[in-house]
């Protein structure tokens, strides 16, 4: 019996030993993919590579966040999400995370998460960039009376604190495919003319306020480009 026991011991052990080992083959395989299609720019490899990584070790928040914001870049933002809010929850998630969720809870409709991870930012960063995102948030809900307060606010900060003017936001550039930095009171006068334009139905407050924004920065490609869309529109409905 104690032979029997012996046995039955010493090949629980090894079992245990070639399962550790087979698991650490796997790991360093699934880090060797993942090295070598981050060196390729792979993007859809990488996504594959950390998948795996994640099976072999769950709790990693290294390979969580960088996860995380594959799925979010490509438009994944639900599983962009699952994956952030564990590092979040870990309190490993840096301001970067952080501007990935509030953009992804605001594409899914979730707008009241987004509006708490843009109100933290603000408050972590002072950084007004913050505050033209809930702005946009107010447009997105619809809600002018919000939209008028934060929109006035920001105009308003802009004239009396010379660091809040030189604020830039990100917006995509219709024309060239790329983002444009734009200084924060253009894309305030934009926001407040496409307001009117697709809220408002307010044709002449729209164009007023995107010719302003050009005023500001004259290389602004989406005021340009919504501006080209209002003249089609009236011409079209001249005919």
């Amino acid at each position: 019996m104690k032979n029997i026991t012996k046995h039955l011991l010493l090949f629980s052990a090894v079992t245990l030993l070639g399962a550790c080992t087979e698991s650490n083959t796997q790991l360093k395989s699934a880090k060797a993919l993942y090295e070598v299609s981050l060196a390729n720019s792979d993007q859809s490899t990488v996504k594959v590579a950390l998948n795996q990584l994640l099976l072999l070790d769950s709790t990693n928040t290294v390979y969580q966040d960088s996860l995380s914001r594959l799925y979010i870049s490509s438009g994944n933002f639900e599983a962009g999400l699952r994956y952030a809010e564990k590092v979040f929850n870990a309190g490993k998630a840096d301001v970067k995370l952080k501007e990935n969720m509030a953009l992804a809870y605001q594409q899914i409709g979730k707008t009241d998460k987004a509006e708490q991870f843009v109100n933290s930012l603000k408050i972590e960063t002072n950084d007004y960039k913050y505050e033209y995102q809930k702005l946009v948030i107010s447009y997105e809900n619809r809600d002018q009376i919000l939209f008028d307060s934060i929109s006035k606010s920001i105009l308003a900060e802009i004239e009396i604190d010379s660091l809040v003017a030189r604020t830039t936001v990100p917006m995509p550039g219709p024309v060239s495919g790329v983002n444009q930095l734009v200084p924060l009171k253009a894309a305030t006068y934009f926001l407040i003319g496409n307001n009117a334009l697709e809220n408002n139905r307010d044709i002449n407050t729209a164009v007023e306020y995107l010719q302003k924004s050009l005023e500001e920065y004259g290389e602004f490609e989406m005021s340009r480009y919504v501006l080209m869309e209002i003249e089609k529109m009236m011409m079209a409905s001249r005919r």
